[in-house]
């Protein structure tokens, strides 16, 4: 497929990348997840623009989009007002604001300080919801264990997609080279790293972040769609329970065969899910209201931390020592080369 043509402007200093396609029908804005670019959204940009004016930013530090100098401790708001700056530079009014993983975080960021241009929310596994997230991202945070494992390498790059879907033939070539292509751009490495450990460390998300973020949610009255895999091995569905807890107005669908990047696995499904959302939400909220509640009990197909209960000290004393583990072969390695 044709993808939509590569633009850019300014935001509060930063040159960012986006897409812009359809001139007719409601807006909807695409926020990506960490590592992640508009080029995610492409089965999206494949249907939506004919019957919605469809954007989609690469975050600062993201895709093609320059990066900060910092992440400051407030980088949800940073990220949320790039989002904004691009919209207002667009033309685009209120819109239904859809955001996987970190994109879901800062699509609530987005929501409770700017309700105005929040007509309604889809949050695709959105982060910000438990402090759980998958060993490999945690393990990055550590100071030269991250920079080994996320040396861009093609073979990572589609090992990494794939832990993204239940079904890894849903993750194209096309996929892979544009992603590791994007892997590949001078500092964008580095800007991951200095992104994810922004909010994240060995034990997880940030507490205090995951507190701020929550109780602003809160505040927030626009009809909420909340997408989870079943078997979703970077955060876990269990956390869909907070969403609905915190967020006044949500309801949830559970797409039991399906990963982390629902709409990557299920495009058609998803496409006419949000088309169908967008157009009256409030209704499709109160038809899932009436439909039986799906269990959120722990998926046996899910990742370890999810279907074994561990102490956390354990947990911990086991991270660690795969980190000894892996300097120690970095340690030998470089001395092998000498």
């Amino acid at each position: 497929m044709q993808l939509p043509t590569d633009r850019y402007l300014p935001v509060d200093g930063l040159r960012l990348r986006y897409w812009l396609e359809g001139s007719d029908g409601p807006n909807l804005v695409l926020i990506h997840g960490i590592g992640g670019a508009v080029d995610v959204w492409r089965k999206q940009f494949a249907q939506l623009p004919h019957t919605h004016r469809v954007l989609a930013v690469d975050l600062p530090g993201c895709g093609r989009s320059a990066i900060p100098p910092v992440y400051p401790p407030d980088t949800l708001r940073l990220l949320a007002a790039a989002v904004r700056g691009v919209m207002e530079a667009v033309g685009m009014g209120a819109a239904t604001i859809v955001g996987s993983s970190l994109g879901g975080a800062v699509a609530c960021e987005f929501a409770f300080r700017w309700p105005e241009m929040t007509s309604s929310l889809v949050l695709i596994a959105p982060a910000g919801m438990t402090h759980q997230v998958a060993w490999p991202l945690r393990l990055m945070t550590v100071r030269g264990v991250g920079e080994i494992l996320t040396l861009p390498d093609r073979t990572r790059t589609a090992q990494a997609l794939r832990q993204c879907v239940a079904d890894p033939d849903s993750v194209a070539e096309e996929d892979i080279d544009r992603a590791f292509a994007m892997a590949t751009l001078p500092g964008a490495q580095t800007a991951f790293l200095r992104l994810l450990r922004t909010y994240a460390s060995i034990r997880g998300l940030d507490h205090g972040e995951l507190q701020r973020l929550q109780a602003g949610m809160q505040t927030i009255q626009a009809p909420t769609l909340v997408i989870w895999g079943g078997q979703d091995r970077i955060l876990p569905v269990t956390a869909a329970t907070t969403a609905l807890t915190k967020l006044p107005n949500a309801r949830l669908i559970v797409r039991s065969e399906s990963g982390h990047l629902v709409f990557v696995e299920e495009p058609a499904w998803f496409n006419a899910t949000l088309a169908e959302f967008v157009a009256a939400p409030e209704e499709m909220l109160a038809r899932l209201q009436l439909q039986p509640a799906m269990s959120l009990s722990l998926h046996k197909s899910g990742s370890v931390w999810q279907r074994i209960q561990v102490q956390p000290r354990l947990r911990l004393a086991a991270a660690t020592a795969l980190t000894v583990l892996l300097l120690a072969g970095v340690q030998a390695a470089r001395q092998r080369e000498w």
